[in-house]
């Protein structure tokens, strides 16, 4: 008796939880629906300038390097232990 009254607060709640948190996100503020164009406004009007190629040939190398030593260490052992 104890375990399905257990089980049924747990329903209960958790329908209520998630009725709550679903509900809760449908009223929007009516001064956010009045202004559809307000975002407009604000958008860049100048072209964002191209980033300069700052990579430089074989800089991952160091990180190739010690991924193949982590995995080595890690699988040798399970596999000659």
């Amino acid at each position: 008796m104890k375990i399905t009254f257990t089980i049924v607060v747990n329903v209960l709640f958790f329908t209520i939880l998630i009725f709550g948190l679903a509900l809760s996100g449908l009223n929007l503020p009516t001064a956010a629906a009045q202004e559809v164009h307000a975002a407009s406004l604000a958008l860049q009007t100048t072209s964002t300038p191209l980033p300069q190629d700052a990579s430089v040939i074989g800089s991952t190398d160091g990180i190739l390097v010690m991924g193949i030593v982590i995995v080595l260490s890690a699988t040798l052992p399970l596999l000659f232990g």
